[in-house]
């Protein structure tokens, strides 16, 4: 999102005058802003994986990595596309941050860590959130073969740990599902949330959109005065 607010609004600015003047199409601006933007996301997403499962040892094995990285790029990737498309919207880059930010948090929450509970409306919505996808395969793959131990004074009545295994702690938080599933959801889950960014634009700079738009305005403008 940050990435998304630092270099896209002025680049849509430029389009808009330049798309205007017929120089190139929706099309093109999406296809280049994409191009530039994968090698940055890329790099960075290598860097996370590296933390990620080898600094905190989630499991040190290449597998990991990838799917730490994987899962790090999808992420970014979504940002950018959640930034273009309220940055499309509104003008304003500030007020665009925000309803970014709010919506980024909800989706968090909701991810499957924070709320364990969620009514089916909000389940529902969570679908449609990369982080549901994106937690429910981390999960999966770093903590099926972790162990734990305890203190003396933290043990059951029974001698046993409240928590064992790994398996034990996806099961508390229903998060023992198919991760391969959910790495492909998570995936297919990028690709649409940058075609409904490059829709939305479409939609904007499409003929008569703009007009229609300010004509709305302007009688909104009228009727409250």
């Amino acid at each position: 999102m940050l990435q998304n607010i630092a270099i896209y609004p002025n680049e849509r600015d430029v389009f808009y005058r330049e798309e205007a003047d017929n120089c190139y199409s929706t099309e093109t601006f999406i296809l280049q802003y994409t191009t530039l933007e994968l090698p940055f996301e890329i790099v960075s997403s290598f860097i996370f994986g590296v933390f990620a499962a080898l600094v905190c040892d989630l499991e040190r094995t290449g597998k990991m990595f990838l799917i730490c990285a994987f899962n790090c790029f999808c992420i970014i990737n979504c940002g950018e596309s959640v930034g273009i498309m309220f940055c499309t919207l509104f003008s304003h880059a500030g007020f665009s941050v925000n309803i970014t930010s709010v919506l980024l948090s909800i989706s968090t929450i909701m991810g499957g860590i924070m709320s364990l509970n969620l009514n089916s409306f909000l389940q529902g919505l969570n679908h449609l959130s990369p982080i549901n996808y994106s937690i429910a395969n981390l999960a999966p793959y770093s903590m099926k073969h972790q162990t734990f131990t305890c203190t003396a004074a933290e043990r059951l009545a029974n001698g046993q740990c409240p928590i064992d295994t790994g398996e034990q702690v996806l099961q508390l938080y229903n998060l023992d599902t198919n991760a391969p599933m959910n790495v492909m959801a998570l995936g297919v889950c990028t690709i649409i949330y940058r075609l409904v960014a490059y829709m939305l634009l479409k939609a904007i700079r499409s003929h008569g959109t703009m007009e229609k738009i300010r004509a709305i305005g302007e009688r909104l403008n009228r009727s409250k005065n």
